[in-house]
């Protein structure tokens, strides 16, 4: 997967991870067919649902317990 971040190697590094509806946080990089989409932001739905919207313009509801592959950017100490 392609991924383009706006943080600074030297001062973060990136892991791969599952994340699910509730752990999913603005900044990670979900992983869709190869192809990385950066959310930008995660808004609470009624339900166990959760809304995010991608740096692309594009959405997507995801359920609490949905998994999906993500690369996330950590600081480095």
């Amino acid at each position: 997967m392609y991924v383009e971040t706006a943080t600074s190697l030297t001062t973060h590094h990136h892991i791969r991870l599952q994340v699910t509806g509730e752990t999913v946080r603005p900044g990670d990089v979900i992983d869709f067919g190869g192809w990385g989409y950066t959310v930008v932001e995660v808004v609470d739905f009624s339900g166990s649902r959760k809304g995010l919207r991608f740096d692309t313009g594009d959405a997507l509801i995801v359920d609490s317990a949905d998994e999906l592959s993500a690369v996330r950017a950590i600081e480095r100490r």
